[in-house]
């Protein structure tokens, strides 16, 4: 599946859960407010009518009693009469437009129409002052007292119910909103985990290979899952890897066969010059020595570089080593000193050995390790200033796990290492001047060599940090390291 799909995925399905529970809270919503609607229909019209019967029949009511109180004080009848005539013609007029009602109240109004009718057949004094008539009304009035409170309290039940049926909806829109809100959360968080997850990891795989193959490691193929674009990604830097090595393998080769057929004339010119500073071909004079001297120190470098290039092509390749059981790394060191010593006096450069504790001894390749050490002596005594000493430290030191660990420590007073070479400087070809220093370019081997002869032992080859002027490398081998 494509990102961009992924991507939508997990973005619209906690739109659509969100979407969800919205909807939930507006259909409880609608229905509270069709439920309100329902009542004032149903409920608040119909007590809005009763009422409007109910206050002209009060009216009714009200005027019989005033009509018998003015027939008791001698007032004309006649006016009795009329008053009692327009309000029975109000309520008469009243019920007609507020049916249907309920049967009780239609009852009631009814019976206060007969009374009225009778009032008026017998005459309205006749009728007021007799005593049936004034029963009558009393009952009336009773019924519908009794009838409007049942009414109101039926509405109050009518309110009530109608209220917890909303409230229970309003309850229950907001418990599904939250939960639905909570399991969006949730989701879209896991979503969000499952996203990082599916991205960041084949990312990060990525990256540790790209810098596998940055370091010059092009044995472990790239192989990562995820999104098509991240597979694309990893074909092609896969891709990248294989051409790298393949042109890894032919710089590896090519450098084999060079310092192959370099090696075979060199030797036969560093013969060639022994003779001549033996003097087999005659004497010589103080200058031709003197030239000899010259052409065979550089005779000597030029080995050492073919050296170098055919002891790097072949650890690469996974060359087997020469190890030795029981070499002492004392024996090694000292002869890597003594070889250069030779080029460190002339520059007024003393080379200092401090072996501290007895002499180890362990499973070496002996000759590769003095030729490791050798380069970092080397480049200690090219950088350091006239009349400085260099310093080689060996002492047995305890790491993780308690296992016991060889450190040769070469510190010199020079310039030190420039903070943006630092992690490229083990790298093979990588080389730069040396400021204040009468060391030249050379062709970046020596560190590397070392390094891998560190390796290939299960050791390592480090710059040490430090706040003082020069530098200091440590050669870190195991005291007993696995046999190949």
């Amino acid at each position: 599946m494509r990102l961009l799909n992924r991507l939508l995925i997990s973005h619209l399905v906690p739109v659509l859960v969100v979407t969800c529970a919205l909807g939930l809270t507006l259909t409880a919503l609608v229905r509270i407010s069709s439920d309100l609607d329902d009542l004032e229909r149903s409920e608040l019209v119909a007590l809005r009518r009763e009422s409007e019967l109910h206050r002209a029949a009060w009216t009714l009511d009200v005027s019989m009693r005033h009509g018998e109180d003015d027939c008791r004080e001698g007032r004309p009848p006649p006016a009795v009469a009329e008053r009692i005539a327009a309000n029975r013609s109000s309520v008469a007029s009243t019920l007609a437009a507020t049916d249907p009602i309920s049967p009780p109240m239609h009852r009631v109004i009814e019976g206060y129409l007969d009374v009225a009718d009778e009032l008026l057949a017998k005459g309205a004094c006749v009728g007021l002052l007799t005593q049936q008539i004034d029963s009558r009304r009393e009952e009336l009035d009773e019924e519908l007292t009794n009838l409007w409170i049942d009414r109101l309290d039926e509405l109050h039940e009518q309110i009530t119910a109608r209220r917890s049926e909303a409230r229970r909806t309003a309850g229950t829109a907001v418990v599904g909103g939250a939960f639905v809100a909570v399991a969006a959360t949730l989701f879209a968080l896991f979503v969000a985990a499952w996203l990082a997850r599916v991205l960041t990891r084949p990312l990060r795989i990525l990256a540790r290979s790209a810098q596998r193959v940055g370091r010059g490691d092009f044995a472990t193929p790239v192989q990562a899952g995820g999104p098509v674009e991240v597979v694309e990604l990893v074909a092609e830097l896969e891709r990248m890897r294989l051409q790298l090595e393949e042109l890894e393998m032919l710089k590896q080769g090519f450098l084999a066969s060079i310092s192959h057929e370099l090696r075979t004339p060199l030797s036969k010119i560093r013969e060639a010059l022994a003779l001549l500073q033996d003097g087999v071909v005659g004497p010589l004079s103080e200058v031709q020595r003197e030239v000899l001297a010259i052409a065979r120190s550089a005779c000597e470098r030029e080995i050492r570089l073919v050296i170098t290039l055919l002891d790097l092509s072949r650890l690469r390749a996974g060359s087997p080593m020469r190890p030795r059981d029981g070499a002492s790394i004392d024996d090694v060191l000292l002869r890597a000193v003594d070889d250069e010593r030779v080029e460190a006096e002339p520059r007024g450069v003393d080379v200092k050995v401090t072996l501290e504790g007895d002499a180890p001894r362990c499973r070496m390749d002996p000759i590769l390790v003095e030729r490791a050490i050798a380069n970092l002596v080397r480049n200690a005594v090219a950088v350091s200033p006239v009349g400085q000493p260099v310093s080689i430290v060996r002492e047995v030191v305890a790491r993780a796990a308690g296992d016991l660990w060889i450190r040769i420590a070469v510190s010199d007073r020079g310039p030190g290492v420039p903070r943006e070479i630092r992690e490229s400087m083990f790298e093979t070809f990588v080389t730069r001047p040396v400021p204040n220093s009468s060391k030249g370019i050379g062709f970046g081997l020596g560190l590397a060599l070392s390094r891998e002869v560190a390796r290939v032992h299960r050791g390592e080859l480090s710059l040490h940090a430090s706040s003082s002027a020069g530098a200091t490398f440590h050669l870190w081998l195991p005291l007993d390291p696995a046999p190949d």
